[in-house]
């Protein structure tokens, strides 16, 4: 019997393009109700991203994503559809 390892990703999906920032075994959370937990903002900075870096995207969700061999299966799902990123104003 072989035993295949799960991997997880974060897909990042626009209209016209679809991007994979893969995760690492050590950045995988369990949290307080046994659920598995990433926090996005520590995968986006490893891939030199952030926030603003999706908005000018024109990102249209982002899916928490765990594959196998055989299958895919989503975990977590953020809709970008009604979301609004402000960027603090910096004084000069």
């Amino acid at each position: 019997m072989t035993h295949t390892k799960k991997r997880f990703v974060y897909v990042i999906e626009t209209a016209t393009e679809s991007k994979e920032l893969l995760i690492r075994d050590n950045e995988l959370i369990e949290n307080a109700d046994g659920e598995l937990d990433v926090p996005l903002d520590m995968i986006l900075r490893r891939y030199h991203m952030g926030w603003d870096d999706l908005f000018e995207m024109n990102t249209d969700i982002i899916y928490l994503m765990q594959e196998d061999v055989s299958e895919r299966k989503v975990l977590r799902s953020i809709p970008f559809e009604n979301l609004r990123y402000y960027k603090p104003i910096t004084p000069r």
